[in-house]
């Protein structure tokens, strides 16, 4: 299920998440390009293996059209991101994306590259739909379907639960815009369940399974009667699930983004689901819509969003890796959502 709004690649959006410039010309009806292009991006953290998924997706398809893709870490550091945003601008590469902590704090550098020429696209930039004013300078976004995942997690803590208990939440410790609208959504979801309680919500401040076993430690101790624990991330879920086994207690524990040990932990039962985040194929819809608005000079739409998909013990064995997705990009298939 994707949303787009159309509109002319001459209006300029603004955003906060992954954001991308480009511009060469291309050989007709090829997705080549007549001269090779280089894209920049900004990563949030390269410790985190979805990001880098969106980085391999995006970096098949824009390798895949003759360019080129180099990557930045920013290390949970704003200031480090508005550097490497800077240093792309002064090597004047012809692309950049950026998938920002925080986009207010952004906006100057982001309107320094939209000065310079760079065409800007956005993953997450607003997590709702947005119009050409409140995304300016961004020309497109990709949104994950982190509403959908919310709801669908507090649907089967309630089902999984007999629709009754306390539950717990985790996130980041950093504050990362997109995850606070992820547990924000999660607690409206909870509220509108009248027989579960939202009894706490605290921040994983290493962003691994170390991180979250003492938080859900905590919450165990507090709430002996825990019933269920929501987090942000299946490093999270694990670190969870092990403080729940630890102390011999049932809870059901809920992970996303479906990385690989996500994805070990539901085959073996440590936790009970996980989320695909889908972020090679946003990393490809990303790069074609580069290519496409920026190289190409086609139109494009405004907001596009990739649905999550839940994994559980009954279809995790279905699960297509993201090495083999990106495998099959590199082949040149198109794996992204429908853009135009």
């Amino acid at each position: 299920m994707y949303k787009i709004q159309m509109r002319l690649t001459g209006l300029f959006a603004a955003g906060a998440a992954v954001l991308l410039v480009a511009g060469c010309g291309t050989a007709a009806g090829s997705g080549q390009t007549d001269d090779a292009f280089t894209v920049g991006m900004t990563l949030p953290t390269a410790q985190n293996s979805t990001i880098e998924a969106i980085a391999d997706g995006l970096r098949a398809e824009v390798e895949n059209a003759g360019g080129k893709l180099v990557t930045a870490d920013s290390q949970l550091q704003i200031d480090k991101q508005i550097s490497d945003i800077d240093t792309f601008i002064s090597e004047e590469v012809d692309a950049i994306v950026v998938f920002p902590l925080d986009f207010p704090t952004l906006k100057n550098v982001l309107e320094r590259a939209d000065k310079a020429g760079i065409a800007l696209f956005a993953h997450d930039a607003l997590m709702t739909n947005a119009t050409p004013e409140t995304l300016s300078p961004v020309r497109a976004q990709v949104m994950t379907g982190r509403s959908q995942q919310a709801e669908e997690a507090a649907d089967f803590i309630e089902q999984q639960t007999g629709g009754t208990g306390k539950v717990a939440a985790i996130g980041i410790a950093a504050p990362v815009n997109t995850n606070i609208f992820l547990l924000d959504k999660f607690s409206q979801q909870v509220k509108q369940r009248p027989n579960l309680e939202l009894v706490g919500q605290k921040g994983n401040p290493t962003d691994d399974a170390a991180g979250a076993r003492p938080l859900a430690e905590g919450f165990l101790t507090q709430h002996p009667d825990l019933s269920a624990v929501f987090t942000y991330n299946d490093p999270s879920a694990i670190g969870a699930a092990a403080a729940a086994a630890a102390a011999g207690k049932d809870v059901v524990v809920t992970g996303f983004n479906a990385s690989q040990d996500g994805l070990d932990a539901v085959k073996s039962g440590a936790i009970d689901a996980t989320w695909d985040y889908k972020p090679v194929e946003i990393g490809q819809t990303l790069g074609r819509l580069a290519i496409e608005s920026a190289v190409k000079g086609n139109e494009v739409g405004l907001n596009y969003q990739m649905d999550v998909a839940m994994v559980t013990k009954k279809n995790v064995d279905s699960f297509v890796p993201w090495d083999d997705r990106v495998k099959q990009i590199e082949d040149g298939k198109y794996l992204g959502l429908p853009i135009e």
